[in-house]
């Protein structure tokens, strides 16, 4: 219901409207022009409401869940995508994909940034033309990040409300490979549920040393072992300290290499790490994409991004 509220209905509606019958038409009409069909088939009882944006969606790292049932969040998801496009502050922009050896990319941002952090990829993959989107609001159950091509133009959704750096980041530069390797193509996004089911898929494989070498570069990233979170947290920075790979990319990778979420949340903490994602993002959407221009059905689902920020998300 709350995306409902944020991306279909009107501005205005509140309570006393979902009663009044005579608003009945304004609903079906938003709803048919949200999923992309005609009146009649939303008026229907025989026929079911379908997200047909999400037919030929390639589902990646899913966890007992339905098709059918991420459907919606990912028809949203490329509606928000769609309406952001449209309201670039330079939509003729041309597009850069990133290189395809991520060191060299990494390499080529380091000359002008003494690490490689979230507000740095961010901040190249915006100038690229690659729009990067934090959905605060989808259809649940949602996913974890989206590649996807609209018109020709890559985006990237990220669905879960993480509001760690180093975890957005390397869901980010995941998301990337898909896009330089085209896994997704136009009306085929790859969609990534959670970063923590095990995928070994060729395309999931690459993705994920993708973004270890993106954000290691030549560096090894050490086999840590700890005993807890504390351990786990000096033994990143001191590896950061020595190879400037940021101390919570660490121990991310970390987490993804041992399936231990609950302590890798504790160690970032610890450093102090464990906020600003979320924050880095909208302040990105802002500086790109100009709302205010927006049609209201493009408003509409722009409010899914723009619509508020409320910190730290993050959970296991």
């Amino acid at each position: 219901m709350e995306f409902l509220k944020t991306a279909v209905l009107p501005e205005w509606w509140d309570e006393s409207c979902n009663s009044n019958q005579e608003l009945l038409c304004e609903v079906e009409f938003r709803i048919a022009r949200f999923l992309g069909t005609s009146m009649d088939v939303v008026r229907s009882p025989d026929i079911p409401l379908q997200a047909y944006g999400a037919a030929n969606a390639r589902l990646r790292k899913v966890h007992n869940i339905d098709s059918d049932r991420i459907a919606p969040a990912i028809h949203a998801a490329l509606g928000v995508g769609a309406a952001s496009l449209r309201t670039l502050r330079s939509p003729d922009s041309p597009v850069s994909l990133p290189p395809s050896d991520p060191i060299k990319w990494r390499e080529q941002l380091c000359k002008a940034n003494a690490t490689v952090n979230l507000e740095v990829m961010l901040d190249d993959l915006w100038h690229r033309g690659i729009p990067v989107l934090p959905a605060e609001t989808l259809p649940a159950p949602s996913f974890q990040g989206l590649a996807g091509i609209i018109k020709g133009r890559p985006i990237i959704v990220l669905g879960h409300r993480h509001d760690i750096p180093g975890r957005a980041a390397f869901t980010i530069a995941h998301e990337v490979c898909h896009i330089v390797f085209r896994d997704c193509q136009e009306g085929q996004p790859v969609v990534d549920e959670e970063d923590d089911v095990a995928d070994t898929s060729a395309i999931e494989l690459r993705a994920d040393e993708y973004a270890r070498a993106f954000f290691a570069g030549k560096a090894e990233l050490p086999t840590i072992q700890a005993t807890s979170f504390k351990e786990l947290a000096q033994l990143a920075f001191d590896f950061e300290e020595r190879s400037g790979v940021e101390a919570s990319f660490v121990i991310f990778d970390w987490a993804r290499r041992t399936g231990d979420f609950q302590n890798a949340m504790m160690a970032i903490k610890a450093l102090y790490r464990g906020h600003g994602a979320r924050r880095m993002l909208r302040d990105k959407f802002d500086q790109f994409v100009e709302v205010g221009e927006a049609s209201e059905s493009d408003r509409a689902l722009l409010s899914c991004i723009y619509g508020g920020f409320s910190g730290d998300e993050d959970s296991v």
